[in-house]
């Protein structure tokens, strides 16, 4: 075989070799790319995901409370209703005369302390 002939050879395999290696490094680019990218966009959804189960976690809370008043206003309400019902009718009647009558009290004596400022 010619000297020439078997240098053409080698460098040809030589040429081959190295496309075959820059095809694998750039595959290897591309997926370090796509991880990044893949990287990116998943810490995106986390910090997304972390605000959301943040405000959900308040939105329970105060539910949770709006409901635990809303229960304590029903006893209240029943326990007012109860002691009122044990209270005779025609003293419920002056009662309630005597506390409108002192709430009209209050509204004149503050209506006129406005008519003099």
């Amino acid at each position: 075989m010619c000297f020439a002939r078997l240098m053409d050879d080698k460098l040809f395999n030589y040429n081959l070799l190295n496309r075959g290696l820059w095809a694998r490094v750039m595959r290897v680019i591309e997926m370090k790319a796509k991880l990044e990218e893949k990287i990116k966009a998943l810490e995106k959804e986390k910090n997304m995901l972390l605000e959301e189960i943040s405000q959900l976690r308040e939105v329970a809370e105060l539910s949770e409370k709006a409901k635990n008043l809303e229960d304590e206003v029903d006893k209240l309400r029943k326990e007012f209703r109860n002691l009122k019902g044990k209270i005779p009718q025609e003293l419920l009647q002056e009662f309630d005369e005597t506390v409108s009558s002192s709430v009209d009290e209050e509204k004149c004596s503050s209506c006129e302390e406005e008519e003099f400022m």
